[in-house]
């Protein structure tokens, strides 16, 4: 059996993707999947949401911005530039921790065997023919906004750099493409899910080998274990 303290959960909006059915002490929840982490509170209410966002997509996205708001997260992490908070109706009590977009840079290249030179690469593939990378790659750089991961990725990371002694399930991040399940229509994760299949095969194995996915399909891109354990589905 075991201990709630042994893992944390990290929650994309992949459609279709069941949770597992143990409690945890912190859930990590990209983006508008912290609606799916409200629905994981009701199994479990002592669990804390930490919702992993960025500032320009929450600003912009009101599906993101409505689900977000209205789990009432414990902690909300920006990974790219502070909120304007008097804007919006969080709980008194949410911490906020925010990132520039350099400094998420680094916090991503410690996870990869070759460091910022792998974020750098990979983001080449963010489109494919060659002149486009090029240009894709100059403007990311120049406008201090290369991405590299994409923000459920990075939930990843962030999870396993706060939680060093912690095993991380992965729910709802598949890496495939494709929309989000409340908006199965959008096309807008394709392009970075590429990086994002690039990048993780270079994450350095200490990390791999701590994570564990419910997504069948990640595990196989990826190469992290499958979770063979009770679901919610």
């Amino acid at each position: 059996m075991h201990n709630k303290n042994d893992y944390v959960l990290v929650l994309g909006s992949k459609p279709h993707s069941p949770m597992p059915n143990i409690e945890v002490t912190d859930v990590y929840a990209a983006n508008g999947a912290a609606e799916r982490a409200k629905t994981y509170k009701t199994f479990f209410p002592s669990a804390n949401i930490i919702s992993v966002i960025g500032a320009r997509e929450f600003e912009k996205n009101i599906e993101v911005q409505k689900r977000v708001l209205d789990a009432s997260p414990d902690i909300v992490v920006s990974r790219s530039g502070k909120l304007d908070l008097q804007k919006y109706n969080f709980k008194k009590n949410t911490k906020f921790i925010t990132f520039s977009n350099f400094e998420q840079l680094m916090i991503q290249s410690n996870f990869f065997n070759f460091h910022i030179l792998d974020i750098i690469l990979k983001e080449t593939y963010y489109e494919s023919k060659f002149f486009n990378k090029i240009i894709h790659l100059i403007k990311s750089m120049k406008n201090g906004r290369l991405t590299g991961a994409s923000t459920g990725f990075f939930s990843i990371l962030y999870a396993l750099k706060i939680n060093p002694q912690k095993k991380v399930i992965i729910s709802g991040i598949g890496m495939s493409g494709g929309g989000h399940y409340y908006n199965e229509n959008s096309n807008r994760y394709s392009n970075r899910s590429l990086v994002d299949r690039k990048l993780i095969l270079n994450l350095k194995f200490f990390f791999k080998s701590r994570l564990y996915t419910t997504d069948e399909e990640l595990s196989k891109i990826a190469g992290i274990e499958f979770w063979r354990k009770d679901l919610i589905n």
